[in-house]
């Protein structure tokens, strides 16, 4: 018998969610979660959407967030997902500052005018913060900001940065025509490198205090409209090697602004748009 599935659609500068509320009741087991994902993420014969945000209780924090990805896998971190779920606690308990849960650690997340800004955390650029994500040999210490990679036909040479999720950050002179997804596909497919896939970001600085970028996320395989967590790194980035000037870095997505702030001691803040779209309900064969 087909069950009925409850959610709420959003979307953080044209990155969209399907969110499920499972606070106050059961949580759904992570197959069935992963299999959601797969069906409903598809944008010609159902919702469509880059994940599904899982909404559940967590001690020590308002709420906790699982985000599974279009081919099944949960991420460790979602930047414009964890200002969507803020954004739908924030409602919910009627209160302008919520901690979320995520696999990353908790992430405050404060509303700021029509806005949500998050406490993203350290950006970390050694091979012993990459760990889990890099099988590459080397020391642990060894700084990750110059890194090169081989892909057919072409030498990359980039930042490997982590910010919740592992980002591989290229500059280039003309965004507008650069081969995202192929370049990015072929970089995430390297799986001996990257057991767990890697975000591909192309970053164009426009300013002394801005950047455009492009990016390609591993567990959607497609360019997205915006990553929140590519915001981060690329704008760290650009602040690390001197690519744009010290202060707030403005980062042009396609879908949107996000504002990036770094502190001296390497912690991000990520602050940009969350909106509710609408609310839905289907009808889910087991």
């Amino acid at each position: 018998m087909a069950q009925e599935f409850r959610f709420v659609k959003y979307e953080a500068c044209g990155n969209d969610f399907i969110l499920r509320d499972e606070l106050e009741g059961p949580t759904s087991r992570d197959e069935e979660r992963s299999r959601l994902a797969k069906i409903l993420c598809d944008r010609h014969h159902q919702v469509g959407a880059d994940g599904i945000l899982f909404v559940e209780g967590a001690t020590g924090a308002d709420a906790s967030m699982r985000h599974f990805q279009p081919d099944g896998s949960e991420s460790t971190m979602c930047g414009n997902g964890v200002r969507c779920v803020g954004a739908y606690v924030s409602e919910k308990l009627r209160r302008p500052s919520v901690d979320i849960l995520t696999a990353d650690g908790v992430k405050r997340v404060v509303r700021v005018g029509a806005d949500y800004r998050v406490e993203m955390g350290r950006v970390r650029t050694t091979r012993a913060d990459l760990a889990r994500f890099l099988a590459d040999p080397g020391e642990p210490t060894d700084s990750m900001m110059d890194f090169a990679i081989q892909i057919p036909g072409r030498a990359l040479r980039g930042s490997l940065v982590n910010t919740g999720e592992p980002h591989f950050v290229l500059r280039t002179e003309d965004l507008a025509t650069e081969d995202v997804g192929s370049v990015g596909a072929a970089v995430n497919e390297d799986r001996k490198r990257f057991p767990r896939g890697v975000c591909v970001d192309f970053v164009q600085v426009s300013g002394p205090h801005s950047i455009r970028i492009r990016t390609y996320e591993s567990g959607a395989y497609y360019e997205t409209m915006a990553c929140g967590t590519g915001a981060t790194a690329s704008a760290a980035v650009a602040l690390a090697l001197g690519w744009v000037r010290p202060g707030a870095v403005d980062v042009a997505t396609k879908g949107g602004p996000i504002r990036i702030e770094v502190g001296p001691d390497g912690e991000a803040y990520m602050t940009g748009p969350a909106r509710r779209v609408y609310e839905g309900r289907l009808a889910i064969e087991p």
